[in-house]
């Protein structure tokens, strides 16, 4: 692609710049960081919708081509509200020139790339198919700097695990339990289910993981009735409030932010067998930070299922 050195005799203003609060982005291919192109054409020169559109962002490879973003450093038109952006302090976003002829694109780019690696990105402007424009050329020389970070490893001693005894009657007891990061600026934003039950993919239209069952059978009464105490586990995504409802009986989960929920259930029902039962599958969840660092964790149990308890899953 020819890049034209003429840029001023068409654009009085092209230049990028970063508008989150920072240059940094984990390299976990989900945090993003915003980046600003403005463009403001010289007077009686129009700017077309189709030439604004064709804005994209660029790098400059060794053998002096620019090249598209994509792969491990991709840009996005679309931001993600469920990760925030680098948590950086005393930096400001750019401020922008005002005027009523500056057109912006905004683009949210995200990194796959090494820990420190550093990356400069120019804008790329198409005037028509055969004239294209590049900052960094020319009078508009502005690109910015993107640099990589390390995405954070969590361990199990990162995070709180806590139950509370929520409902109790004569046939079912049920306790909530919250996992929440130990520091108190750190969020669990997401819980993405791994494990696939009987073959087949979990799927999030049952919102809820019933991943271990185990029965104790006892005769109870004059006609020797088999009832059954089962234990229950389930694991449940992050998200909005939302009721659980057991025989009649609602609880509501997911009522602090930042945290996963866990039910364990006791039922007591009749049974066909005086012999204990057990079903037992693994629950693999990937837990995901504010900034889009996963952590994944094997959900646990003790005391013959009648706690829950969590290990790292590497």
């Amino acid at each position: 692609m020819n890049i034209s050195n003429t840029a001023n005799t068409w654009l009085s203003q092209f230049k990028i710049d970063i508008t989150s609060n920072a240059n940094r982005v984990y390299g976990n291919g989900r945090q993003q960081l915003e980046a600003t192109v403005s463009v403001t054409p010289n007077k009686n020169k129009p700017l077309t919708a189709e030439q604004l559109a064709s804005i994209t962002l660029v790098t400059l490879d060794d053998d002096g081509v620019y090249r598209e973003l994509g792969g491990a450093l991709h840009a996005s038109p679309e931001r993600n509200p469920l990760y925030e952006y680098f948590a950086a302090s005393g930096n400001a976003p750019s401020n922008l020139e005002l005027g009523s002829n500056v057109r912006r694109k905004r683009f949210y780019i995200s990194s796959s790339r090494r820990g420190g690696s550093l990356d400069q990105v120019f804008a790329r402007i198409s005037r028509d198919e055969n004239t294209h424009h590049v900052t960094g050329v020319d009078s508009f020389k502005t690109s910015i700097i993107i640099e990589s970070i390390t995405p954070v490893h969590y361990d199990e001693n990162d995070f709180e695990l806590s139950a509370e005894d929520e409902l109790t009657t004569d046939t079912i007891d049920v306790d909530i339990y919250y996992l929440k990061f130990k520091n108190p600026r750190l969020r669990i934003v997401k819980a993405r289910p791994y494990t696939e039950y009987y073959g087949e993919p979990w799927n999030d239209y049952y919102n809820a993981d019933a991943h271990y069952r185990y029965c104790y059978a006892t005769r109870t009464g004059a006609e020797h009735a088999i009832i059954a105490s089962w234990r229950t586990h389930y694991a449940f995504e992050v998200g909005p409030r939302r009721p659980f409802t057991l025989w009649n009986n609602t609880v509501f989960l997911n009522r602090i932010p930042g945290q996963m929920n866990f039910v364990r259930t006791i039922t007591h029902e009749r049974a066909y067998t005086l012999r204990p039962q057990g079903e037992s599958q693994r629950s693999i969840w990937g837990l995901f930070d504010q900034y889009g660092n996963e952590r994944k964790i094997e959900v646990t149990q003790t005391d013959d299922g009648n706690r829950i308890g969590f290990k790292r899953f590497d």
